[in-house]
């Protein structure tokens, strides 16, 4: 999947964005308030309306009232989907004759189209797929989510379970693993197909690198210790414990040795920088091409001195995945060629995104070091919020 366009409007209080392009490499740039950090979470709520996952309840119900827009292309294929939501309600629906359960309508309307062809439109009053009626379904759900199985639907579904976001940001000190290792590899034919699996926690992902496709797991390790040139050891972890042990049942983690530090450090005990590096190097090494990426301050809890490996590291899964980040750090800004900035303004309640790459002070050709300081002077940064 890469996002091609997309566009927001928010229940309350109106908070609006106004139609942005979105390239491979996206770095949202701008003045506290202009709206970044909103940008990344309304299209986190976008895609858990469209997969529908209970997990993802909390974030389905904040963005009750909405209405959105977003094109993207998928396996070659360009699509547009639209959907207005119904505000919070009480329990029930009130589509009589419909398959549906006890919980509230979300859904009011739909379109979906692969290129002109229409493939759904939908309304309280009538569903429409591929052109043909069918019985009014499930209004709790998106249409993506409640025909995943239709051919059709299907490589919609598979589109947007190709994003990447709260994996990035829960990071659990070890985890509980059943069965044993040599049986759970069986299912991976290769460190990718490990890299696609998105269900897979934190450990539990290293453990089958590093068990499986050991090669792979060395790339990670050497990626960490470049970041990080104190650690001699990198690996997972395995504690059973006798009255699990019949089960199938072991707690697993990622330790690390460091030069000059006696015993093993577990992860809930590295620094917080050490956790969100190695949260990315393992979720994002092996991520398959068409993986859509959403991290927020990426700074946030890394220190100056991992910044550049950090950086460097996601530069070079550009051309496979569509990142989309925010930051205020200069340093990472610095890095980031201008090209790939998009300046995010706002006035009131509606917020625009600028191509800096297609602004005349941020031609290329300038100077490299003094982008920064040229960005916080652009006119388009420094009134980034207005009233």
């Amino acid at each position: 999947m890469r996002i091609l366009t997309f566009e927001f409007r928010s229940a309350q209080p109106g908070w609006t964005l106004e139609p942005m392009a979105l390239d491979a490499f996206n770095l949202l740039v701008g003045v506290s308030g202009a709206g970044k950090t909103r940008i990344v979470r309304a299209i986190e709520q976008v895609c858990a309306v469209a997969l529908g996952n209970k997990e993802v309840d909390e974030r389905i119900e904040a963005i009750r009232g909405a209405s959105f827009a977003i094109s993207f292309q998928h396996d070659g294929l360009t699509y547009r989907w639209e959907a207005e939501l119904e505000p919070r309600a009480g329990r029930g629906s009130d589509d009589h004759g419909a398959l549906h359960t006890v919980e509230p309508p979300l859904v009011r309307t739909e379109r979906i189209h692969q290129g002109e062809r229409s493939i759904v439109e939908r309304s309280p009053e009538r569903f429409l797929l591929n052109g043909q009626a069918i019985p009014k379904l499930d209004r709790a759900k998106s249409a993506i989510g409640v025909l995943k199985e239709d051919p059709s639907m299907e490589p919609l579904y598979a589109a947007f379970s190709r994003c990447i976001y709260r994996a990035l940001e829960g990071l659990p000190p070890d985890e509980v693993r059943f069965g044993s290792i040599e049986e759970q590899g069986r299912a991976y034919r290769s460190a990718d197909d490990v890299g696609a699996d998105f269900t897979l926690p934190l450990h539990q992902k290293a453990e089958l690198l590093q068990e499986c496709f050991p090669e792979a797991f060395a790339e990670i390790k050497e990626a960490f210790q470049e970041a990080f040139p104190t650690i001699e050891k990198l690996k997972v972890y395995r504690r059973d414990y006798p009255t699990l042990a019949k089960e199938g049942v072991s707690f697993i983690t990622l330790m690390a040795k460091e030069s000059g530090v006696n015993g093993l450090i577990p992860f809930a005990d590295m620094s917080s920088g050490m956790q969100r590096y190695l949260s990315f190097l393992v979720h994002l090494s092996f991520a398959p091409p068409g993986t859509v990426v959403l991290i927020d301050e990426l700074e946030s809890s890394l220190g100056v001195n991992c910044l550049p490996a950090v950086t460097r590291f996601l530069l070079s899964r550009a051309p496979d995945l569509q990142l989309i980040l925010t930051s205020h750090h200069p340093y990472i800004i610095e890095q980031i060629p201008p090209s790939h900035w998009k300046i995010v303004t706002r006035k009131g309640s509606r917020v625009r995104v600028l191509d800096a790459g297609k602004l005349p002070a941020m031609a290329e050709d300038r100077s490299h070091v003094d982008r920064f300081t040229r960005l916080i002077n652009l006119p388009e940064y420094e009134h980034g919020v207005q009233g």
